[in-house]
């Protein structure tokens, strides 16, 4: 009888552990870049997009490199974006970050420098405010729909040991009268 329940026992451990081992594999499986829906809900709120960028994030290739860390959707209203460097980039020369709808771009915030500057957040100038950058006609780019968002990160001299920012982009979400949600891959006018 106790050798049975031992073995009972050493079985149940096995198969948990195997358990266990796929889970892991399947987490570790996830697609590269991550894709990512837009958020968008039904209630008259702002909707925002919070996210950290290190140094590190990504890797240099000829001093820069993109990363994708949200999605917005389509013609939603951009409101603003702020920036708080948590510990300063740096890199030999400068340090810059963008944010973009494309990798490499900066259609929703020129780059700015991430160098040496670490303290209080700060407010960044939208490129476009509004919809000009997440609709009107405009080819959606995101591969769940609406718009990927992209942090371009760009740096001189020697590469960077340190640096860490935390981004906010606020937005409007397309959700009252005659804006609504546009299906992935579809277009349409301003609302």
């Amino acid at each position: 009888m106790r050798t049975s329940r031992n073995i009972f026992h050493g079985l149940k451990a096995v198969i948990a552990a195997s358990l266990c081992l796929t889970l892991a594999t399947a987490a570790f499986a996830l697609t590269v870049p991550q894709q990512f829906s837009p958020r968008m809900f039904q209630t008259q709120q702002t909707h925002y997009l919070r996210f950290t960028v290190n140094f590190n994030s990504c890797v240099l290739v000829s001093n820069t490199c993109s990363v994708k860390v949200g999605a917005l959707p389509y013609n939603s209203w951009l409101i603003s974006a702020s920036q708080q460097i948590i510990t300063s980039f740096n890199s030999a020369s400068t340090d810059t970050i963008a944010l973009a709808t494309a990798s490499g771009g900066a259609q929703l915030v020129a780059a700015q420098s991430v160098h040496g500057a670490a303290g209080d957040a700060t407010a960044l100038t939208v490129v476009h405010p509004g919809i000009a950058s997440t609709g009107n006609g405009a080819t959606q780019t995101g591969a769940n729909g609406g718009f990927d968002v992209w942090v371009t990160y760009a740096q001189t001299g020697t590469a960077p040991t340190a640096g860490q920012a935390v981004y906010l982009i606020q937005y409007a979400a397309p959700n009252d009268g005659s804006c609504t949600a546009v299906p992935m891959g579809a277009t349409a006018g301003a609302c």
